[in-house]
């Protein structure tokens, strides 16, 4: 079969870094205790009514939970894109490789059940960790080489924004995966509508990386970059799906993006120097200024 080839962006991609994801729960004083007390990710800003509640995964990335509330936009600024938080979202964090044993005694320690796959080679391993939250998102445990030179926007800190005995020491974001149910179209559509940076696919599936950073780089083996997946609506890797309507913040050249995305024609919507496009999968990419130096 002869793949279609994505259409690049002319030049560097204007998409810089991930910024931050936004799940559905259910519950969301169970969702802020689990993120808090496994993964300690610090409580930053709780409204109930709203059913919204966000937390610092560090000190340019955050994790936002939204409860779907029956006729009620959980982001009022957002509300003509329809947003809602991601469905089964499947994100990674990235970890200290040394870390690693400690994340395995943890997870058993909380009862969640894990499973271990290496991503890398006999000569080259990249132990990697998956297991579920309790409202059926699934979580990665990534190691990352924070020494390597090619350091996106928000760094890789050297230790977790809230360290604790018991929680698992995640220092960043490193990726999200998304469902893309016409898969041809979108391996074309997020580069020429968007800027994202296509890396490659996989032979045995349709599966996209896309990077996100100015140019396309290998993933892998420890590498700083932070990713986007897309792959049609499949179990993956781990028995895990691709989100379905996800709302994903990433940094970004505002003004590049918002000409490519007009130019596309996408329902969009602009507040204090952001950009929210509406992805006809039903996604929500919100597209915001990048960190200043150190991601700070």
């Amino acid at each position: 079969m002869t793949l279609a080839v994505p259409t690049g962006p002319s030049g560097p991609s204007p998409i810089l870094d991930l910024a931050g994801v936004t799940l559905e729960v259910n519950h969301l004083e169970r969702a802020v205790r689990f993120y808090g007390q496994v993964l300690g990710l610090p409580l930053q800003h709780l409204d109930e009514q709203r059913g919204v509640a966000r937390l610092g995964v560090n000190a340019a990335q955050s994790l936002t939970l939204w409860r779907p509330i029956t006729r009620q936009a959980n982001d009022p600024w957002l509300a003509p894109l329809r947003a809602r938080g991601a469905g089964h979202l499947h994100l990674a964090f990235q970890v200290r490789p040394e870390d690693l044993p400690r994340c395995r005694a943890l997870l058993d320690a909380h009862a969640l059940p894990w499973q271990e796959i290496n991503l890398g080679t006999a000569e080259q391993p990249d132990p990697t960790l998956y297991f579920f939250d309790p409202f059926g998102h699934g979580l990665e445990l990534r190691s990352v080489n924070r020494l390597d030179p090619r350091q996106p926007p928000v760094r890789v800190p050297d230790h977790p924004l809230m360290p604790g005995a018991y929680t698992l020491p995640v220092l960043a974001l490193r990726e999200v995966a998304l469902a893309f149910s016409d898969y041809a179209a979108m391996k074309l559509r997020l580069p020429r509508a968007y800027g994202f940076a296509f890396a490659k696919e996989q032979e045995d599936r349709d599966f996209a990386q896309f990077t996100l950073g100015p140019w396309p780089e290998p993933d892998g083996n420890g590498t700083p970059r932070r990713w986007l997946y897309a792959w049609d609506p499949q179990v993956g890797l781990a028995d895990m799906l691709g989100g379905d309507h996800a709302l994903v913040e990433f940094y970004a050249d505002v003004p590049a993006v918002t000409a490519r995305v007009e130019a596309e024609g996408l329902p969009c919507v602009a507040e204090a120097g952001r950009l929210a496009a509406r992805d006809p999968d039903g996604h929500v990419f919100v597209f915001r200024p990048a960190a200043g130096p150190g991601g700070s």
